[in-house]
């Protein structure tokens, strides 16, 4: 199935691992000696993209199940899944982990499907070297000269080509005769060595396809790989055992191999094709995984099968027709992997027996025990323009950068961090001094760590014990450039505010920006608060659609500066379409200092198209506004209009046929209420004003309906009774 799949430009060929994520940052690129700690539980990831795919969710069940058992010790949880590994890669990947220096408590290996999708066509590589491997290798020496003597040849065209327009022998009949003939031969090279080229391509290498084949056909290789993948697993087994970890091996579920899931109508549409690549070789394949099920558990290997494992689930968790699932598939899978693992998660999370002593301890260091962390031990700048967070200190010991280090990045967008981050609001990236680099110069040691791409508003970074406590933290606002601000203003220039207020909003290139023309430190020293509420509720995140809008709220520094009296603040605003907002400051537990509401523009495209549409049909009713009931909505219309005739509130009493229709707490009522804001349902166009709203598709229909518009206190200015034709 690797055969199937376009050469990743993000993975680069390595001489241990077949492939590594093109990152220098990679935990399999750098793969530093990692030594076992008293405080820390290191769990390693291995497998393919399933793998890949659940690793976020399982490292998030993984602490909620260390969080819940009121562990002492700190999980580290290393993904060292990637698309299109097989084994024997896993294994190599802890041999040469371990043969560094590095020290894992835990193994675990999620795998199954590439292990029987293996290409075993004879144009293809040695299908047990690294995925894409044929593609990766590059071109042979014999290829590479050939290119170079057509790239030569190509040139000499070129130049000859145009020494017969512009040499001074061009009007010669012989230096004519000459460079035809030169040119013609060079052609007939080329011709040549591009056939020669094509044969070299194709003919067998030893580098790029690898070791002749031993078997006759496909189904003959599935066996092959089968018993690879079998004491793969044994041999990974017997690493684990040798460097004192626990070793846990699953077979991943899949769509072709039973018990399969009951599809979903979706599933079947889109990610099932039983004739087709994934569900033949799977179909085929699996089967002879599975008869080494009881063996695996026989030789102490802590083996689980879960092809069975959605057997009662009807919804959609597969999102492609080869293995790979949906948010709650892999949150299903997450959840077996880890009760599946709980003896070896209690018996790691528990007391380790005696070791070295850690650094921290001959130290004699100890945690902050109230109050605030203490002053910082090490300085902490930005460097390298704002890309590098730079930590120095001076007089350092070994000890000193022992513990851990936390960083904590707040993003000016929060839409930037990793989904799984959106909710706390910020990117965790803790660290080791010695494995991003950090050194020492005479008695000062200093370690820089790179600013990811996206703006950084704030941080907060120390040094930590798990579950005890920073030894010290620092925060650090990171300024807009005072260039940028300066080119945001300039751009105002020609817009004018969509609310003013305490401060003048403008709304431009999706963002929100805050502008105070004479502005002092105390004008921004209160917390922002921002809501917006979309044109779809769905467009919300799920825990935030009760509400009906999103909170975006900031601290002026972290989304803007100050610059020639003036301050300014952008908000980069969601993608989807937005109904309104409402922002403003405040102090906690008082009222807002100020606010401001913003209601979107209309679309006057749409506002037209409506009109046009009513040029035919006649008003359901008329009052100070025509209605007409259209299209499942009712629409206000007023030939002649100003600001005055849409500033007073609507009401819209709907009265179903079927009163069971009806929310519970309305039915005693008898109709729904749907009052409204003009500015929130139309807009003005070419004098006219017109609004529309959609009506609740109710079974049993509509059977009345009374609107208008009144003043609060004072009772209606107009209104009007619709009925629906009989």
């Amino acid at each position: 199935m690797e055969s199937t799949e376009a050469i990743d430009p993000r993975k680069i060929r390595h001489p241990f691992y077949g492939f590594v994520p093109n990152s220098p940052g990679s935990v399999l690129n750098a793969m530093p000696p990692r030594p076992r700690r008293e405080d820390t539980v290191v769990i390693a990831l291995l497998g393919g993209s399933v793998a890949y795919g659940v690793n976020a969710y399982l490292e998030r069940a993984l602490n909620h199940w260390f969080a819940g058992n009121s562990q002492p010790r700190r999980l580290l949880f290393l993904n060292w899944a990637a698309g299109g590994v097989s084994q024997p890669e896993q294994t190599m990947l802890i041999a040469g982990a371990l043969l560094r220096g590095g020290a894992v408590d835990l193994i675990i290996n999620l795998d199954g499907v590439n292990e029987i999708g293996k290409d075993a066509s004879p144009r293809g590589a040695f299908p047990f070297f690294p995925g894409q491997w044929k593609g990766r290798v590059g071109l042979t020496a014999e290829e590479l000269l050939l290119i170079g003597q057509i790239g030569i040849l190509r040139r000499e065209q070129a130049r000859r080509a145009a020494a017969g327009e512009t040499s001074i022998l061009r009007r010669s009949a012989l230096f004519g005769l000459l460079n035809r003939y030169q040119q013609e031969s060079n052609a007939a090279q080329i011709i040549r060595l591009n056939h020669e080229l094509a044969t070299a391509k194709s003919a067998y290498r030893l580098e790029k396809h690898g070791p002749r084949r031993w078997w006759a056909a496909e189904g003959e290789l599935q066996s092959v790989a089968a018993r690879l993948w079998y004491r793969s697993s044994l041999m990974l087994n017997r690493l684990a055992a040798g460097a004192g970890a626990d070793y846990y091996h699953f077979l991943q579920p899949n769509q072709y191999a039973p018990p399969a899931k009951p599809l979903s109508p979706w599933e079947r549409a889109n990610a099932y094709e039983p004739d087709g690549p994934f569900g033949t070789a799977t179909a085929q394949g699996y089967p002879l995984l599975t008869e080494f099920n009881q063996d695996l558990q026989r030789q102490g290997v802590n083996y689980f099968d879960l092809t069975g494992i959605f057997a009662d689930h009807s919804e959609t968790l597969y999102q492609d027709s080869c293995c790979h699932l949906n948010d709650r598939g892999n949150e299903l899978l997450a959840a077996e992997m880890v009760r599946r693992l709980e003896p070896a998660l209690r018996r790691w999370a528990g007391e380790r027996p005696a070791g070295p002593v850690s650094p921290l301890a001959a130290a004699g260091r100890r945690p902050a025990e109230t109050g605030p962390a203490g002053a910082p031990d090490f300085q902490v700048s930005l460097a390298a323009a704002g890309q590098e967070l730079r930590y120095v200190r001076e007089d350092c010991a070994q000890a000193d950068a022992a513990p851990w280090f936390f960083l904590h990045l707040i993003p000016r967008n929060r839409d930037d961090l990793p989904p799984l981050s959106r909710e706390q609001g910020f990117d965790n990236q803790d660290f080791v001094f010695w494995e991003e680099g950090g050194r020492w110069i005479g008695s000062e040691c200093a370690v820089s760590i790179p600013l990811p791409e996206y703006p950084v508003a704030a941080l907060r970074t120390g040094q930590h014990i798990p579950d005890q406590g920073p030894l010290w933290s620092t925060e650090l606002i990171v300024p807009v450039n005072s260039d940028k601000l300066r080119a945001d203003y300039a751009a105002l220039a020609a817009d004018q505010p969509v609310a003013r207020d305490y401060f003048d909003l403008y709304m431009q290139d999706n963002r929100l920006l805050y502008l105070r023309e004479s502005c002092a430190a105390a004008d921004t020293a209160a917390a922002f608060f921002l809501h917006i509420v979309p044109q779809d509720i769905t467009d919300l995140p799920a825990d935030r659609q009760a509400a009906g809008f999103v909170h975006r709220g900031f601290a002026f520094d972290r989304q803007g500066g100050r610059f020639d009296g003036k301050c300014l603040a952008a908000v980069v605003l969601p993608d989807y379409p937005i109904k309104e907002m409402r922002t403003g400051q405040h102090i906690p537990g008082q009222s807002p200092l100020w606010s401001a509401q913003l209601i979107a523009a209309p679309d006057l495209d749409k506002l037209r198209a409506d009109y046009a549409a009513l040029s035919a049909a006649n008003p359901a009713a008329r009052d100070y506004f025509d209605l007409y009931w259209q299209d499942n909505r009712l629409l206000y219309l007023r030939e002649t209009c100003n600001a005055a005739d849409t500033a007073a509130d609507f009401f819209l009493h709907i009265v179903p046929e079927d009163v069971a229709d009806l929310p519970v707490e309305r039915r005693e009522a008898g109709f729904a209420y749907g009052g409204f804001a003009f500015a929130r349902q139309g807009g003005h166009f070419d004098g006219k004003c017109l609004a529309a709203v959609a009506l609740p598709d109710y079974p049993g229909g509509i059977k009345e309906m009374r609107t208008g518009q009144f003043v609060p206190g004072q009772g209606d200015l107009w209104s009007v009774e619709l009925r629906a034709a009989p």
